[in-house]
C-alpha cells in the first residue's frame, strides 16, 4: 500500500516533467494516423468510429486502439491492444513493447476517450508523443490540446464537435 502511493507520486512527477516540456506544433500534412485510448468496458462504438474516420479523412485501418483493463486475464495478456496498471512502472515507465511503441509513435491525433481518473490512462495520454491530443475528461485539460466535454456514450456528439473544432483549428480541411 505504501509503495503504491510512492509509485503513483513518481508517475505524477514524471507526467508533470513531460508536460512542462511539451509544445504543440501544427502539422501541415493533414491527418494520416489516429490513436484512441479507451477503457475496455466503455469502448468507442465501432459504428461511430467509421464516421469519425470519414470526418478526419483517415481509413479505419489507420486507427490504432489501446484499451485499458483493470486486471488482465491469461487470454488478454496475449493481446497487444490491452494493458493494465501492472504494465506501468515507476516514473511512468511502460513495461511492454506494445505500450512503449504506442507512447513513442507520433500519431497525428490521440483521442483519450475515457472519463474516470485513472493513473495508467493519464500516464499514457501525458507521456505519448502524439502531435495533437483530444480528450473528453474535463480534469485532463492540462494534458490535452483540445477537450470536448461529453459523456463517453455520446459518440455522435463527440464526432460532430471534434470535426467542427479540427476544422476551426485547421487540423483538417
Amino acid at each position: 500500500m505504501f509503495l503504491n502511493g510512492l509509485k503513483a507520486k513518481s508517475i505524477l512527477k514524471q507526467i508533470d516533467k513531460v508536460q512542462l516540456a511539451r509544445n504543440y506544433k501544427a502539422s501541415k500534412g493533414g491527418v494520416a494516423t489516429v490513436a484512441i485510448l479507451q477503457e475496455m468496458d466503455k469502448p468507442f462504438d465501432t459504428k461511430h468510429l467509421t464516421k469519425l474516420c470519414k470526418a478526419m479523412g483517415v481509413k479505419p485501418k489507420d486507427v490504432t486502439i489501446l484499451e485499458y483493463v483493470k486486471t488482465l486475464t491469461k487470454e488478454q495478456r496475449e493481446q497487444p491492444q490491452l494493458f493494465s496498471d501492472k504494465q506501468v512502472g515507476w516514473k511512468g515507465v511502460f513495461k511492454t513493447k506494445s505500450l512503449k511503441d504506442f507512447s513513442a509513435t507520433p500519431f497525428d491525433i490521440l483521442i483519450s476517450y475515457y472519463t474516470p481518473e485513472n493513473l495508467s490512462l493519464k500516464a499514457m495520454t501525458a507521456l505519448s508523443v502524439a502531435k495533437f491530443k483530444v480528450g473528453v475528461n474535463p480534469e485532463m485539460e492540462a494534458y490535452n490540446d483540445l477537450t470536448i466535454h461529453v459523456a463517453t456514450d455520446q459518440e455522435v456528439v463527440f464526432t460532430k464537435e471534434l470535426e467542427k473544432y479540427l476544422k476551426i483549428l485547421k487540423v483538417i480541411n
